[in-house]
């Protein structure tokens, strides 16, 4: 019986499908990031710190949204799972090649009252390079 390796995907999945995690980064089997903190403002701080950071690593993302896919593309990320991604968030991954699994596709990110669009998404929509879309969160001073 061959037994299949546990990816990183796998193990970044269970951390947000079973531990509870917003945010599960993992690499070569070492989880490098997690945080149960929703929206991207922790992910926005470490990719500040050092952008390279989550470069070859494969990512779990409880909500996905083009914001968090443009920082996940921007940070060198190689594959992507999430419980819930908007349409959008799927279509620029697959634009630039990046492995995306879902289990919910939604229109549209909201925000936290469920009333409008996500600020992030709106600050994002027109943005087509994950560096300017980088730039243009990273000077919001996120606080979300």
């Amino acid at each position: 019986m061959h037994l299949r390796a546990i990816s990183d995907l796998d193990i970044a999945r269970k951390d947000v499908k079973e531990k509870g995690f917003a945010l599960s980064i993992v690499r070569n089997g070492n989880t490098i990031f997690q945080s149960k903190t929703p929206g991207i403002s922790a992910l926005v701080t470490a990719i500040d710190k050092d952008r390279f950071l989550f470069k070859g690593a494969s990512a779990a993302d409880q909500v996905l949204g083009r914001a968090a896919a443009m920082l996940l593309l921007y940070s060198e990320i190689v594959s992507i799972f999430a419980s819930t991604a908007s349409s959008d968030a799927l279509a620029i991954l697959k634009r630039f090649k990046i492995p995306v699994e879902s289990e919910r596709v939604v229109p549209a990110i909201l925000n936290r009252n469920q009333t409008s669009t996500c600020p992030f998404e709106s600050l994002v929509r027109d943005v087509e390079n994950p560096e300017e879309a980088f730039n243009r969160l990273r000077v919001c001073k996120i606080s979300d």
